[in-house]
């Protein structure tokens, strides 16, 4: 799950997305990425206060756009620029 290009689930189905249809992910660095809480279901990032579960995943991949722009918003608050941060996620 700490893979910096996607999201993995190792179910009896493998399940695996872009981190780009989830900014918050996206717009994360590396370190927040991969402090997460995975409960089987769904895995948590408290750094970033996000939560993604399969169910969400198999019903199409994609965060909800006010938490894009709340992620949005985080990386300018801390210096981060959006076009540099966007390109460096494969």
């Amino acid at each position: 799950m700490t893979n910096c290009s996607a999201l993995t689930w190792k179910t009896a189905d493998v399940s695996s997305v872009a981190i780009a249809f989830y900014p918050t992910l996206a717009l994360a660095t590396r370190e927040e990425r991969s402090h997460f809480e995975n409960s089987g279901s769904s895995a948590y990032w408290p750094d970033l206060d996000a939560d993604i579960g399969v169910e969400g995943l198999l019903a199409g991949p994609r965060e909800h756009p006010h938490y894009a722009r709340k992620a949005a918003e985080r990386a300018v608050r801390l210096g981060r620029s959006l076009e540099t941060v966007l390109e460096k996620t494969p």
